[in-house]
């Protein structure tokens, strides 16, 4: 084979690929500068978002506090409700023994039935 045959044929291949390897990194480069330029244009926005996220949180964090100090109170109020039901339950029972074993009682009945007597005659009298 002749070399005078090939020779054009390596030489634009030899070329194509240094023009191709060029133009690789021309465009690497300048699309790293690119995303570099973007990156610090975006920056203050990403510095804004972050601190609104903090706000944010913190927001969350203080609702769900007043949620949690209303739920405490609901809870606290139920409990002395309930307590305070339960006296009163225990009271009427302990009155209601305490009038029923006084009224079981023979002079206690007598009592009742003379002073309801004496109350009758008074206004009899009138």
């Amino acid at each position: 084979m002749d070399l005078s045959i090939i020779a054009p044929y390596i030489v634009s291949i030899i070329a194509a690929i240094i023009s191709g390897i060029s133009s690789y990194l021309v465009a690497h480069n300048k699309s790293a500068s690119e995303i570099q330029t973007l990156k610090e244009a975006n920056e203050h926005e990403i510095e804004k978002l972050m601190k609104q996220h903090e706000v944010d949180l913190d927001n969350l964090k203080e609702t769900h506090k007043l949620e949690m100090e209303k739920l405490e109170a609901e809870h606290r109020y139920s409990l002395e409700l309930a307590n305070s039901n339960a006296q009163n339950e225990m009271t009427k029972q302990l009155m209601g023994s305490m009038v029923g074993n006084m009224m079981a009682a023979p002079q206690m009945q007598d009592f009742l039935m003379k002073a309801i007597s004496d109350s009758y005659m008074k206004g009899q009298q009138e």
